[in-house]
């Protein structure tokens, strides 16, 4: 479990693609002049821990977010409204009755996120609390009634990983075809999609060159 892509004076906003799903997701305007500011807290699901939750098959890690998605949609009361919990009441396993204003623009709907995520048996809650408890020792002030955790960001990065031949970097399938970054499956954010970015167009323009010779 670890926190990323921290938004100073940022908004959370909404970023979902498809009726009855909610995603929500961070950033912050050039001047980073909001009241707020916000990050993700980030919890890794492995293969096992997705067939343990009762899903399979290639795009079983897309179904665990539709699922995911659309409890969080539920649980907000629709509009995009989005389920949330202060930190503190998450911490202790209960419900918020009220949570602060915040820059989610659509609204907030007080309760308990930590029951929304383990609607998919996933145990994330657990985890997510252990961690904050921990992030709490190191940073005083980290767990607070003001902190709130608000629900899903249910795509830190990509649930496949489309195949590329480790040599040439190539779709298996379909030469001169380079998946690359995020929606690949081969980076998870900004700086590791950029990297990623740069390796595909340097091995390109070495592929181009050694067919111009």
């Amino acid at each position: 479990v670890f926190s990323f892509c921290m938004c100073p004076g940022g908004f959370i906003v909404p970023a979902s693609t498809e009726p009855g799903g909610l995603v929500v997701n961070g950033m912050s305007l050039t001047r980073r002049s909001s009241f707020y500011a916000n990050s993700g807290l980030v919890v890794a699901v492995e293969p096992e821990d997705v067939a343990r939750a009762g899903f399979s098959g290639v795009l079983a890690g897309v179904e665990l977010q539709r699922s995911l998605e659309a409890v969080a949609f539920e649980a907000g009361g629709g509009a995009l409204k989005a389920p949330a919990t202060r930190v503190s009441d998450f911490v202790a396993g209960r419900a918020s009755s009220t949570v602060p204003e915040s820059s989610y623009i659509p609204g907030l709907s007080a309760g308990d996120v930590g029951e929304v995520i383990d609607r998919v048996r996933l145990g994330a809650a657990a985890r997510m609390r252990e961690a904050l408890r921990a992030f709490d020792r190191q940073l005083r002030g980290y767990v607070t009634e003001e902190a709130v955790l608000v629900g899903v960001e249910s795509r830190t990065s990509a649930p496949v990983r489309v195949p590329r031949d480790p040599a040439t970097l190539e779709s298996p399938d379909m030469p001169g075809l380079y998946p690359a970054g995020e929606g690949a499956g081969y980076a998870g954010g900004i700086m590791s999609a950029a990297m990623d970015g740069v390796r595909i167009a340097t091995r390109i323009a070495e592929s181009v060159s050694s067919t111009a010779r």
